[in-house]
């Protein structure tokens, strides 16, 4: 039993290998022998087969498409439970639609299949599958089927968020600090929720969101997981409690994370004592906090104390210690983080191009100024930027 599941184990490896190459370099007659192969399961049931054999009939068969075929064995997998082949024969209908089937018939079939592709995944978020009640909110948003009212497609996803949220709900009040903090975050961040079904969210929602976050992050600092968890949790705590306009609670969990190291938290503490935030103003604590943060490479921190030497905030002004914080972030654009980093080195460069422009503790030097609003706009799509070379070219 051993060795022939090893055999059909290579089988599929051979054909995933033929499909992934679209036929194009892949080994035709290996892949031939393999269907050969594992046709008799796919006839026996097993679904991992079948979907082998459609995708290989749809789009790697060697010597060109037979979507019969491949219509074939996706049914025979979506009447087995696989959603993601009802959503391929509804493609190949919409797309590649085989020969001798009129518009009309071609019509209904998309919509009979882009149905039961949801009815599938319906099917499985009723039986708890998170993913597919995700998966159900964004498409009733992105590919509701046709024949659905319009005005009833963000009410469904809304149905559907629900029933993701009470899924992720259930898992996390079983489950560990991960799921906890997955699911708080999503309700912090509104992570994996699409846009347009935000905007129909009320206030009220929105803050019962945040106390939902608030509750789920204190049980995971009440607990005893690890102290960069923690330092996690009580930083995005503070978030929450900001976004509340708790400014003096947000402050405390900012302490917090900081003291556990948290380095997020270094700039939002700056930001506190900058602008009074839950606690008395003071330029100098903000700046200290400001330069706790770029000592450790914190972008958002170094950011704000270079505005603080560009602009004598919390101490002396000193232009040349702007220009080389600035030069410290600019100097990431070629590095690994850079897609993470973009904003905070877009602002970096249009602030070095504007003390080049203006002469701020170097002589004016239009060509370097140019050329750093360049980088911000080109690299970082940095729109200030942007406007300066309108005005400058």
């Amino acid at each position: 039993m051993c060795a022939k599941n090893n055999g059909m184990a290579e089988y599929f490896k051979i054909i995933r290998q033929f499909i992934k190459c679209y036929a194009e370099e892949g080994d035709a007659v290996s892949a031939r022998q393999a269907v050969d192969a594992i046709t008799p399961a796919a006839e026996q049931g097993d679904v991992k087969a079948q979907m082998l054999l459609g995708k290989y009939y749809s789009w790697g068969y060697h010597s060109g498409c037979d979507n019969r075929k491949a219509i074939h064995w996706f049914e025979k997998a979506a009447y087995n439970g696989n959603a993601e082949a009802a959503m391929l024969i509804m493609e190949i209908y919409h797309n590649d639609c085989p020969d001798g089937i009129e518009a009309e018939r071609q019509k209904a079939l998309i919509q009979e299949w882009h149905r039961r592709w949801f009815d599938i995944l319906a099917t499985k978020a009723d039986k708890g599958s998170i993913d597919a009640a995700k998966s159900l909110m964004n498409l009733y948003i992105e590919d509701c089927p046709e024949d659905i009212d319009p005005d009833d497609d963000l009410e469904t996803a809304r149905k559907w968020y629900n029933r993701w949220v009470a899924l992720l709900t259930a898992k996390a009040d079983k489950g560990d600090s991960v799921d906890k903090m997955h699911l708080a975050d999503i309700f912090l961040y509104a992570d994996g929720v699409p846009e347009v079904l935000l905007d129909c969210f009320s206030d009220e929602d929105d803050e019962r969101s945040l106390r939902q976050a608030i509750r789920l992050y204190r049980d995971i600092t009440d607990s005893d997981c690890d102290d960069f968890f923690k330092a996690e949790a009580y930083y995005k705590m503070g978030i929450a409690y900001h976004d509340l306009g708790d400014e003096k609670k947000a402050f405390t969990c900012f302490k917090k994370a900081a003291k556990l190291n948290w380095h997020e938290a270094y700039a939002k503490l700056g930001d506190a004592y900058r602008y009074g935030n839950g606690v008395e103003p003071d330029d100098d604590t903000a700046r200290k906090w400001y330069r706790k943060g770029a000592d450790v490479g914190e972008i958002t921190a170094t950011l704000k104390l270079a505005g603080c030497y560009k602009n004598g905030i919390g101490g002396e002004q000193d232009y040349e210690k702007a220009m080389l914080e600035y030069q410290h972030i600019a100097e990431r654009i070629n590095g690994r983080g850079f897609k993470h980093q973009v904003t905070g080195i877009g602002t970096a460069l249009y602030e070095l191009g504007d003390m080049y422009l203006n002469g701020l503790g170097v002589q004016p030097d239009l060509k370097k100024a140019i050329r750093y609003f360049t980088l911000a706009a080109k690299k970082c799509n940095n729109t200030q930027a942007e406007s300066k070379l309108n005005e400058l070219l």
